[in-house]
């Protein structure tokens, strides 16, 4: 039988094929999502108030979600501040009220989508003016150009500052609102000149808890090593609590200062398990962030332990044990009452607050 071939495998044909193949596939992936996937909202999803959509537009156009995700899988089990956050795995329903979820394409930074509440604002004002003060290892680009030649936070960094503190939805809020509850809790109690308030913070099983790493020579060494690494953004060199973040996390407008670790009254009100507390979960109500997710428990009581060293001059010489100086309470670990250890500790605060809407009001000097 002879005739006409019925179909030819020329280039006009394939092209065609192709191309239908290629518009089935977008409307596929694409189309068809967009015009019948309806997740119902999710417990947390809350649209965003005008200055909180300025700051995403501002978050948008200087690139963060090249390096941070908006997005937490089951298989991550950190992320910032996981130890309040864990096991939030988001859900479609938190981006119900986003035409354009800015979840990112990789992690070179922390994922951010339960950061709201997990850092105070102010935490966020010295961050922003150069992460290095908050996080020295940090590869995050400053944004010092959205601040004036005073290094005054301008109002774009409000607004960024009020994005992040959304993200988390209405769980952010509760965290961000006693924050600042605490914040001015903490304030008030020492203008009136109650320093021991802190102890409220840490629950009582630490009291009496001492260090239980021996403070040997590679003890002290390595945790000096930790403390510069880490610690002197908002410490200090001289670990005096005036560290470059100081400017916007302490003094100014009545935020708790860093501790000065130069004060020995400072290291005779808090025990070893107090401090180890404070480095692992950090403290709410002020800047110092939570740095469990980052350094190991030895890390934290060898660090521990260097701490004490700082009134007599580790920081500026060898640390050894005799510079060290003590709480006046400490009892040897052998002997700390097992009892005591074990004493549930009390309900912590859970105040309710507001959100950042101006820049953060005058209190009382800490």
């Amino acid at each position: 039988m002879t005739g006409k071939p019925i179909f030819r495998m020329d280039v006009p044909t394939v092209a065609f094929g192709a191309m239908i193949v290629f518009w089935s596939i977008i409307f596929v992936v694409v189309a068809l999502p967009y015009l019948t996937f309806r997740p119902p909202q999710s417990a947390d999803a809350r649209p965003l108030t005008v200055q909180e959509e300025r700051g995403r537009k501002l978050y948008a156009a200087n690139g963060c979600y090249y390096c941070h995700s908006q997005y937490l899988r089951a298989q991550d089990w950190t992320g910032v501040g996981s130890f309040r956050t864990i096991g939030r795995v988001a859900q479609a329903g938190d981006y119900y009220y986003q035409q354009t979820p800015l979840l990112g394409t990789e992690r070179t930074g922390p994922d951010l989508s339960q950061e709201g509440g997990v850092h105070t604002d102010e935490w966020h004002l010295a961050h922003f003016r150069n992460p290095r003060y908050t996080f020295p290892k940090s590869i995050m680009p400053e944004f010092s150009f959205y601040y004036n030649a005073g290094d005054e936070p301008g109002p774009e960094i409000y607004d960024l500052v009020a994005y992040v503190q959304s993200l988390g939805g209405r769980a952010a809020d509760d965290r961000t609102a006693r924050q600042r509850t605490l914040k001015q809790k903490l304030l008030t109690e020492r203008a009136k000149g109650n320093q021991a308030i802190i102890h409220e913070w840490f629950p009582t099983t630490w009291r009496n808890v001492r260090n239980p790493m021996e403070p040997t020579q590679r003890s002290l060494l390595h945790g000096k090593t930790v403390f510069l690494t880490n610690c002197i953004g908002c410490h200090g060199l001289n670990g005096d609590g005036k560290g470059p973040a100081s400017r916007w996390v302490g003094g100014v407008d009545g935020q708790p200062a860093p501790r000065n670790f130069t004060d020995i009254t400072s290291h005779q009100l808090f025990s070893d398990g107090e401090l180890y507390d404070a480095i692992l979960f950090g403290v709410d109500g002020t800047a110092m962030p939570a740095w469990g997710d980052m350094l190991t428990v030895n890390d934290i009581w060898d660090v521990t332990n260097f701490l004490r060293t700082i009134p007599n001059g580790g920081l500026q010489r060898e640390p050894t044990a005799d510079m060290m100086v003590s709480a006046p309470d400490y009892k040897p670990i052998e002997l700390t009452p097992l009892t005591t250890m074990l004493t549930p500790p009390p309900a912590s605060p859970t105040p309710s607050g507001g959100e950042l809407a101006t820049p953060p009001a005058a209190t009382a000097t800490p």
